[in-house]
């Protein structure tokens, strides 16, 4: 487990404050949708008081993502993105979607 360890830290991650709803709403790049795990009501539990409260629900592919951290395996610091890590990341994501497509180039 990674305690400690939000979203908000990670790389793939951007948040932005609505000043409407006095709420952060946060995007991952990474294609988690994000939201506030203690609000059931959409769309209450895409915003939140601190971008930090805000968790990975679903996966990239729209399925619940069923989390035992704050933070999806894919999580990356600032400062561990090297050229090589974020190659490594690419090539994995490549290989992902080649899994979710039968596994054919187009």
């Amino acid at each position: 487990m990674s305690i400690g360890l939000h979203c908000s830290d990670c790389i793939f991650s951007s948040f932005s404050y609505n000043k409407g709803l006095d709420k952060w709403q946060g995007a991952c790049s990474r294609g988690y949708t994000l939201a506030d795990p203690h609000v059931y009501t959409k769309p209450d539990m895409f915003f939140a008081k601190r971008p930090r409260d805000l968790v990975p629900l679903t996966d990239p592919w729209g399925k619940e993502y069923l989390r035992t951290d704050n933070i999806c395996k894919q999580f990356l610091r600032p400062t561990d993105a090297t050229p090589e890590k974020r190659r490594e990341w690419e090539m994995r994501r490549e290989r992902e979607a080649g899994e979710k497509d039968g596994g054919f180039d187009a």
